[in-house]
């Protein structure tokens, strides 16, 4: 006979379930969109502006995805998530791959029970995607997008 379990979830989509014991496993609160922007032209490295980490996050997913990228010499991109210690020093904590084809994608995960990176992310903190762009390329569009809960 297979394990039963009970689940209840609330209006924000968190979700609480419980085994056929009894017992409280986990509880998974929904994702939600942290970031999201449209493709935008970018030829130089550079950053977003500061944003707050919500309260309450402890984990996130970020995706890149290359619209356009051609012209230079083997132009190519990276994104990096990097967050701001209370010395107003900005840290990375995980990055994409080198983004070197206009088709490409990378996502990179941040954060508590994350398996490829555990890094502490600060609540309440100023957090900020920065991308390198090698290569000098003509044309580089690109998104990025970061859910997490």
């Amino acid at each position: 006979m297979a394990e039963m379990r009970v689940s209840i979830e609330d209006p924000q989509g968190d979700v609480l379930s419980f085994d056929s014991s009894g017992r409280l496993p986990t509880v998974q609160p929904a994702a939600a969109v942290l970031y999201s922007e449209t493709a935008t032209s970018r030829t130089t490295s550079g950053s977003t502006s500061s944003q707050t980490w919500p309260s309450g996050v402890s984990a996130c997913w970020v995706s890149v995805n290359m619209s356009t990228l051609s012209g230079g010499t083997t132009p190519a991109v990276t994104v990096a998530l990097q967050q701001q210690d209370a010395n107003s020093n900005w840290h990375t904590l995980s990055s994409s791959s080198s983004l070197s084809t206009s088709s490409g994608s990378s996502n990179f995960s941040v954060g508590h029970g994350m398996a490829q990176h555990g890094d502490m992310i600060a609540a309440g903190g100023s957090y900020r995607f920065t991308w390198t762009v090698t290569g000098a390329p003509t044309t580089c569009s690109f998104q990025i997008a970061m859910s997490g809960r």
